[in-house]
């Protein structure tokens, strides 16, 4: 073999080799560009949740809460709860309505709905109360993003697990203080800067 004939073998091996990276890279960036459009799209998805938990600002309240996390508007949000909730719970409401309220047209970003179920001693499960159930109950959420495509969601909550639960709220009487005592020197400070703008 002639050198030339080495030199165009070597050139042709150079060549394939280059094409051979030149389409791996190609396959790499239309894989990420896929990956970024998956998690661009999972982001501007509408995120709902469900759940049985006590009040806030009132620990002695468990609340059936309904929220939309996400950033866009949630549709067509369908809500199921197996086994159903006890008739003796939100005995305040209309049962058959409050049932009954578990499908909505829209959840705008940051709504979050609230049902007072009752007492924590009446709807915690208790090992010495026969009939009261153990607490275990399974959400379903359904619903629609800007894209149209049903998004559903299932999972398992056990009340049972609130029974040692401190009964705690944000307010404390020492947090309470603190905050008059910051608001107050912050008033302080303001009068006392007017006050030297006026004296000059």
């Amino acid at each position: 073999m002639d050198a030339s004939a080495i030199v165009a073998a070597i050139a042709a091996a150079i060549t394939l080799a280059a094409l051979y990276f030149t389409r791996r890279q190609v396959k790499t960036a239309e894989e990420q560009t896929a990956i970024q459009r998956g998690m661009y799209k999972d982001a501007a998805q509408p995120y709902v949740w469900a759940d049985i938990r006590p009040h806030a600002q009132h620990a002695s309240f468990m609340m059936l809460i309904l929220k939309n996390e996400g950033p866009t508007v949630a549709t067509d949000v369908s809500l199921k709860i197996n086994p159903g909730l006890p008739s003796e719970w939100a005995r305040n409401e209309d049962h058959e309505k409050f049932a009954s309220m578990r499908c909505f047209d829209s959840l705008p970003p940051g709504r979050m709905m609230q049902w007072n179920l009752g007492l924590p001693q009446d709807l915690l499960p208790s090992p010495d109360t026969p009939g009261n159930g153990d607490g275990r109950f399974k959400i379903s959420i359904s619903f629609r993003g800007p894209n149209g495509t049903k998004t559903t969601l299932s999972y398992s909550i056990n009340l049972s697990e609130y029974r040692w639960v401190a009964k705690t709220t944000p307010g404390t009487p020492m947090t309470i203080a603190k905050s008059v005592d910051d608001a107050t020197k912050t008033l302080s400070k303001a009068i006392n800067n007017v006050a030297i703008q006026l004296s000059e």
